[in-house]
């Protein structure tokens, strides 16, 4: 019985995964990018997650909402504009941290200061 009800979950669990997966692809430069359509699901939980040396980010967000970043790594990170001052925060190991997503829609281009192969794009729509 333990078996099936293992079985129904790990099906069930990667139907789900399959349904949020979006279009990841890999630019010039090596840097890892992906696409997601927005859904009333993952607006209302927006987070960018650090894995290794790669962000995985939110579908679109709405302006000025309140984005969860988290760290997966036993390495600080950071995730900070392109545009200097827009935002600018730093996630110690295995912790989380949040960053009020810019009131203008458009893409927003984000590095990380620590590890200059981590880049990302924080997507804000109405």
């Amino acid at each position: 019985m333990r078996r099936i009800v293992a079985a129904i979950a790990a099906l069930f669990l990667s139907t789900f995964a399959l349904i949020g997966c979006g279009d990841t692809s890999t630019d010039s430069h090596g840097n890892h990018s992906a696409e997601v359509g927005v859904t009333a699901a993952s607006a209302q939980a927006a987070e960018i997650v650090i894995n290794g040396f790669e962000y995985s980010t939110p579908a679109p967000v709405m302006p000025g909402q309140t984005v969860t970043v988290r760290n997966n790594t036993d390495d600080e990170h950071s995730v900070t504009s392109d545009t200097p001052g827009l935002f600018d925060v730093i996630v110690n190991e295995n912790e989380v941290a949040r960053l009020t997503a810019p009131e203008e829609p458009g893409s927003y281009a984000f590095h990380c200061t620590y590890f200059s192969d981590m880049h990302g794009t924080l997507t804000v729509e109405d």
